[in-house]
């Protein structure tokens, strides 16, 4: 080794001061990326550091009656390849401290030890604001609970359990498969109003389960759990426990499914939720049901599993590339790089052991930290989209603790860091440049912009059909779905007093006719009178073989017969003006979009380039448009009660009407010609989304745009 990288500046700091171990300490050999490792235990704290062999071979030499100077160059002559150098003997000393791990000669200094905790209290105190949407406080001590219930679940840690979760989770799979667009129609209406609730409730149930499994996986390894409290996840109140004692685990794989347990138990619960849920009529438990099912399932595999944030899929991640405290040394790494590359520091040292681990450190950092800003800037969005106070809020927090804080620390640390002695002209016009740079990209270079609106598919040519008579659906001569033409009978209604009626009516036309006959010699008033009678008897009854011809619905036009509805209504009564069905032209379908008011500006701010349609259940598929159509006037009335709040929609509707259909802000209508080369299935009235590629801007511009709509609109 150089002695660039030997000697320390600050080594006379330390060289003649005295410290040996706590007994207390917990020390376990790991394996990391096929190199041993040491890891170092608080058990008061539960705080963890890892240390390479060196630097264990240092700590184990600790003694009061030897100073450190005296154990480095004992370690240099036993160890001359592998000895620590005295930065890294510097970094030990301070990260055992830190812990409290050490015992040292002098004196105890309350003063010294309150700052430190001060200091380590104020850290944690920063921690936890700059991590304000995944709040976390302590409540009680699960031990006791877990200990009980740790006996009951035994059974399910075996090969018996792997056995039954397989069998659970693939018979789940299997209904799901069966009855998917019985799932899909129900998740329209997820976050209806009315469903609210139960999403809470569902999201409680499944969270407590969740970290039961955490915490019963924990201690059957024998790891402790000492911390059970509540997250405020995104201002919800979850449970939570800790078991970060599972992190001394010598075994990765046990560390794993620690990090694991909870997916899996929620895993099993959306099976026996399915299970439920298929075997159970529509109501609240029901609704209770598939709401598991669906955050113990999707939300897990979209959220949870996610490396990029510090939940579960985090932890496995970290273990499964054997790289502990990931985040962390991703920015200590990404710092790094800077300093050596950047600023041309060459005593700045990494904290990653290989190449290897390097290349994961930095992409890591960098994707972590673009995926927050992504999460926090949609989090902001919704926020202030329902509540604009709020939003505003959260948006003053998140520029104070996550630009101005981290700006205040980049000045203070390019102006007082000794590392920049020698180059700190270079590493201050360095980011003043890159600041600069990037400044004018976001201003000036610019970048695809494109919305989204709502919609419901709509053939060119279709003719909705209703009841011209009163009756009973007798028969369904064309089912759902079939190829009809023109005349061809759809369905038959019947009414059982007709023939009755017909034959009274014929009756009656018939005494008419004798009656007139024999007044044609008598006086012109009573014949004028028969007259009248017959005339009106023949009219009732033209009309009563007319209802009777108007029994049975025929098709107006060729299509396919749309009418999914009318097999559960076989024999009901059904008045005249009832709605049936539609016959719709295949072949030629638009898509009818409801771009709302916020939105207006884009919509009219200039020439829109294309348009793409993603439909509901099939958002694989993308169909293009050939043409796009803009009604400039402001419409009230949907397209399809489906698009608003009532049917399971985005747009809020008035509460009045029990139609859904009437929105409660006006909207732009825009129809998009589809093309009917698309493999996508078209359907009348099928929902779904349609992404209006409008010029290029530049980013600054359209999140001041963006942001000037979001107060436009909620300041009206």
């Amino acid at each position: 080794m150089s002695n660039e990288s030997l000697f320390s500046e600050a080594w006379h700091r330390v060289a003649k001061s005295r410290a040996q171990l706590h007994p207390e300490a917990e020390i376990r050999r790991h394996r990391f990326r096929g190199s041993l490792w040491y890891v170092v235990r608080d058990p008061l704290s539960n705080q963890f550091a890892r240390i390479a062999p060196a630097a264990y071979f240092f700590a184990c030499r600790l003694r009061l009656n030897r100073t450190i100077e005296y154990i480095w160059r004992e370690c240099m002559q036993l160890y001359p390849d592998d000895a620590p150098t005295q930065q890294e003997v510097i970094q030990l000393l301070a990260q055992l401290t830190q812990l409290n791990l050490l015992s040292s000669d002098l004196p105890p200094d309350a003063t010294m030890s309150f700052k430190r905790q001060q200091k380590s209290e104020g850290k944690e105190f920063k921690g936890k604001l700059l991590n304000f949407l995944f709040f976390r406080t302590h409540l009680v001590d699960p031990s006791p609970l877990l200990d009980a219930l740790l006996p009951c679940f035994k059974p399910f840690f075996s090969r018996f359990g792997v056995v039954l979760w397989v069998l659970a989770v693939l018979g789940a799979l299997k209904i799901v498969v069966e009855h998917w667009h019985d799932i899909t129609d129900q998740s329209n209406g997820l976050f209806a109003p009315s469903n609210l609730f139960l999403i809470y409730v569902a999201a409680v149930i499944t969270k407590c389960w969740h970290e039961l499994g955490h915490g019963l996986v924990c201690r059957h390894f024998g790891g402790e759990v000492r911390t059970l409290g509540i997250m405020m996840l995104i201002f919800t109140p979850l449970p939570y426990v800790d078991v970060s004692s599972s992190w001394a685990f010598p075994r990765r794989y046990r560390r794993m499914l620690v990090g694991g347990a909870g997916m899996l138990f929620e895993f099993f619960l959306a099976a026996l939720a399915t299970f439920f849920w298929v075997s159970t009529e529509a109501g609240p438990l029901n609704a209770l049901a598939y709401n598991i099912m669906v955050l113990s399932s999707i939300t897990t595999l979209l959220f949870n599993i996610n490396p990029l944030l510090r939940f579960d899929g985090y932890y496995i991640f970290s273990d499964w590339m054997e790289i502990p405290n990931l985040a962390q040394r991703s920015v200590l790494h990404l710092k790094y790089l800077l300093e050596r590359y950047i600023f041309g520091i060459r005593q700045s040292l990494s904290p990653a052991q290989s190449p290897g681990e390097g290349h994961w450190l930095w992409t890591y950092g960098i994707a972590s930290g673009i995926y927050r800003v992504f999460l926090i800037w949609t989090i902001f969005f919704v926020l202030a989209d329902n509540f604009l106070g709020l939003g505003l809020a959260l948006a003053c927090f998140v520029i104070v603790l996550w630009v101005g804080i981290p700006f205040g620390k980049m000045i203070r640390y390019l102006a007082r860091d000794p590392l920049l002695d020698r180059c700190r002209l270079r590493a201050v016009s360095t980011c003043v440049g890159f600041v600069g740079i990037l400044l004018l990209f976001l201003a000036l270079v610019p970048m695809p912009h494109h919305f989204r609106a709502e919609g419901v598919v709509e053939a060119d040519v279709s003719r909705d059909l209703f009841t011209q008579t009163n009756g009973y659906l007798q028969q369904l001569t064309a089912p759902s779905g079939s190829v009809v033409h023109a005349g061809d009978v759809l369905l038959q209604l019947v009414d059982p007093l007709m023939d009755l009626k017909i034959a009274e009516a014929r009756s009656e036309v018939r005494a008419g006719e004798i009656t007139n006959n024999n007044l044609a010699d008598n006086s012109l008033v009573a014949a004028k009178s028969a007259r009248l009678e017959l005339a009106s008897s023949r009219s009732r009854l033209a009309d009563l073989l007319d209802q009777k011809h108007r029994a049975e619905v025929r098709s107006p036009i060729d299509g396919i017969w749309v009418a999914p509805d009318l097999l559960g209504k076989m024999g009901s009564w059904m008045p005249r003006g009832t709605p049936l069905g539609e016959v719709v032209q295949p072949g030629h379908f638009r898509f009818d979009a409801v771009v709302e008011q916020d939105q207006s500006a884009d919509l009219f701010a200039g020439p829109l380039r294309s348009a793409q349609v993603r439909l509901h259940g099939q958002s694989d598929e993308i169909i293009k448009t050939n043409s796009i159509r803009i009604i400039p006037s402001q419409q009230r009335l949907l397209p399809s009660a489906a698009l608003g709040w009532l049917g399971g929609g985005d747009i809020d509707v008035m509460r009045e009407d029990n139609a859904g259909l009437t929105a409660k802000k006006p909207f732009f209508e825009v129809f998009a010609e589809l093309d009917p080369s698309t493999h996508a299935y078209l359907a009348q009235r099928r929902t779904g989304v349609i992404r209006f590629n409008a010029a290029w801007e530049p980013l600054l511009t359209q999140v001041v745009h963006r942001v000037r709509q979001l107060f436009q609109e909620k300041v009206r």
